[in-house]
C-alpha cells in the first residue's frame, strides 16, 4: 500500500538565530506517527505501546535533517516504542548520546494533569533550571510537552487553531517546539516559546469548511 506522502513545513523562525553561552536552548518534539494510530483497543499510554510506522520513520528522519545546523548535545526521551524510536533516528543522524527518562512518558489512564505536570516538572527543574546553559532535545507525547511548556507561557492561546493537532494537541507527529532563554544569575530568564517544525500529509489534512 502506497505511504502517506510527508512534506516538511518550516515555520517562520529561523535557526540561524543567535546562541549564546548563556542561552537555554530546548527542543520539546513529539514523538513520530506510530502504527495502529487511532486503534481504540491499544493502549497508547502503557509501555511498550505501538512502535513507528513507515511514515512516522520518515517524519523522525525529516525532523533530524532540521536540526542539523544546530544540533542539541544529548536527547531525553520517554520510554515508549515511538518515542523512543523517534529519539534513536535523531541521535543516529546528528551523532549526539540519548537518555531515557521515565518522567517523559505518556500521560497515563490513571493519572492526573496534576500528576503528570509534576513529574514533567521535576524533569524540567533537573535537566534544564538547575542545568548549565546548552541546547538540549526531549523526545515525549503531546499531553507531557503541553503541560511543560504551560508554565513557561500559553502562546497557544493567541490562535489556537493554528496550534490544534490531531486528538487536541498543541503538536504534531515530529513536530518540534523550540524554547528559548537567557541566563540572569545562574537562572533561566523569560522564555520564548515557537513552534518551529512540523511535517504535514497533505492527502489526510482535511478541508476547511
Amino acid at each position: 500500500m502506497r505511504g502517506v506522502f510527508q512534506v516538511p513545513f518550516y515555520l517562520k523562525h529561523s535557526m540561524t538565530d543567535l546562541t549564546s553561552d548563556h542561552q537555554h536552548t530546548i527542543y520539546l518534539i513529539r514523538h513520530a506517527q506510530p502504527t495502529n494510530l487511532g486503534d481504540a483497543t491499544l493502549r497508547y499510554d502503557v509501555p511498550p505501546g505501538p512502535p513507528l510506522s513507515a511514515d512516522g520513520r520518515a517524519q523522525a528522519a525529516m525532523a533530524a535533517n532540521f536540526l542539523v545546523g544546530h544540533p542539541p548535545t544529548v536527547i531525553y526521551t520517554s520510554p515508549l516504542d515511538r518515542a523512543l524510536q523517534t529519539a534513536q533516528i535523531i541521535s543516529e543522524q546528528l551523532g549526539v548520546p540519548l537518555a531515557i527518562d521515565e518522567r517523559l512518558a505518556e500521560h497515563r489512564r490513571e493519572e492526573t494533569a496534576d500528576q503528570v505536570a509534576a513529574r514533567v516538572a521535576a524533569f524540567w527543574h533537573e535537566r534544564v533550571t538547575t542545568a548549565p546553559p546548552g541546547c538540549v532535545a526531549l523526545v515525549s507525547h503531546g499531553s507531557p510537552i503541553k503541560l511543560m511548556l504551560t508554565p513557561l507561557g500559553e502562546v497557544w492561546t493567541s490562535d489556537p487553531e493554528r496550534y490544534r493537532f490531531d486528538y487536541g494537541n498543541i503538536v504534531p507527529h515530529a513536530g518540534i517546539w523550540r524554547a528559548r532563554c537567557v541566563s540572569a544569575n545562574s537562572h533561566p530568564g523569560r522564555w520564548e516559546l515557537a513552534l518551529i517544525f512540523r511535517t504535514f500529509a497533505p492527502e489526510v489534512i482535511p478541508a476547511k469548511r
